[in-house]
């Protein structure tokens, strides 16, 4: 359930009123009065808030003036009746698309927080490729804030918000690229991280990766894509479009998991750097292989998730136009009796300027023409006698 508030200046009260009232079918407006505007209270289903809000911006509410606020409610006593539902499946987003964009610029958003979670989970995923442990692995998986930014620049196409495209697709750089330094300073520290001689390790990545048929380890399992990986990437980018649309943040996990997307970037940059240390062809193919996952993994993934929001008719973000107008901007005219009660007419003040005095005279002048001036008096000498 959504609480649904509208600020709106006097002037345009009755106007929407009669349209939340006529048009949209609410009957559980509250209207409060405030200095300078009216506010505009109503509940609305979860379903129903997005077409709700659509038809307001249609008429200017939010575009053209007023202010739009979307709360959320946990509970509303007392129930409501339950609407018979319609036996129409709805397609629609659950979520307003301010509600959702604001949901996705704030995990696509740089801060210490992402760039930790960038590094951590990226060291995790090395020392579970390094140990062949796929525990560890999935682990890196849940930590990495990669899912964010794609988001970002999949949502910034479809609502036509270059700021959030530019900005998903800057920080999912940052990510890739902390993530591939962390895989170099691995493959350099390898000599410490494995129990055994480096050269041991290497040839026996060769030796795997040379026999794929025997096994498969952590690390040779990303030397490529198949048919199968596609799918994946395919279904996983719908999967966390429709989460997101529809408030349901907890899908994302799963989602994190199946597209994985850390390991095969820290996979990429071991793999290379260890090939060229130890000149071994090999790897490097690993390496290259895994960057190839790693690309078609994020571009399937940010064109299902386009193509779903399109399904679920996401439209472009409504800007302000060069006409909106603040509720403050509005003024209140004393003629209008409609939209609120005029204060009582006034009798003006006058104001009358005090007397001056100037410094070193002997005379106090008035300021009015119409205040006589004080007379003189004449002060008395010691040497003058009494008549």
């Amino acid at each position: 359930m959504k609480q649904v508030q509208i600020t709106v200046p006097y002037e345009k009260t009755e106007a929407v009123l009669d349209f939340i009232v006529d048009t949209l079918g609410v009957s559980n407006v509250t209207k409060l009065s405030t200095d300078n505007a009216h506010l505009l209270h109503f509940r609305s289903t979860d379903d129903q808030v997005s077409e709700t809000i659509e038809k307001l911006k249609s008429r200017g509410v939010g575009v053209e003036y007023g202010y739009i606020d979307i709360l959320d409610l946990s509970a509303s006593l007392p129930r409501e009746v339950e609407e018979v539902q319609d036996t129409r499946i709805q397609r629609d987003a659950t979520l307003a698309v301010e509600e959702i964009y604001e949901n996705v610029k704030k995990q696509s958003s740089l801060s210490f927080d992402f760039i930790a979670f960038s590094i951590l989970a990226a060291a995790m995923a090395g020392f579970g490729l390094i140990q062949n442990n796929i525990t560890v692995i999935v682990a890196s998986m849940l930590l990495s804030p990669l899912i964010g930014p794609m988001l970002g620049v999949a949502l910034g196409y479809v609502v036509r918000d270059k700021a959030l495209f530019f900005k998903g697709t800057r920080n999912e750089l940052i990510s890739l690229g902390l993530s591939f330094a962390v895989g170099i300073v691995m493959a350099l520290a390898l000599p410490i991280l494995y129990p055994g001689p480096p050269g041991d390790f290497v040839l026996g990545v060769q030796n795997n990766f040379n026999n794929i048929p025997i096994i498969l380890t952590e690390i040779t399992r990303r030397a490529g894509f198949s048919p199968i990986d596609i799918g994946v990437a395919i279904f996983s980018g719908a999967a966390v479009a429709v989460s997101v649309t529809k408030g349901d943040m907890s899908s994302l996990v799963g989602v994190a998991i199946s597209a994985a997307l850390m390991p095969p970037a820290v996979n990429a940059a071991l793999m290379m750097m260890l090939g060229a240390i130890y000149v071994n062809i090999s790897l490097i193919e690993i390496g290259i292989g895994s960057l190839l996952l790693l690309g078609m993994n994020i571009i399937l993934i940010d064109l299902a998730a386009i193509v779903m929001f399109r399904i679920k008719k996401l439209t472009p973000l409504a800007d302000r136009s060069a006409t909106w107008t603040a509720v403050t901007q509005f003024t209140k005219t004393r003629s209008e009796s409609l939209y609120h009660t005029p204060r009582p007419e006034r009798a003006e003040a006058t104001f009358t300027p005090a007397p001056t005095t100037e410094v070193g005279a002997e005379e106090v002048e008035s300021v009015d023409p119409e205040v006589e001036k004080p007379k003189k008096k004449k002060k008395k000498r010691p040497d003058d006698k009494e008549s």
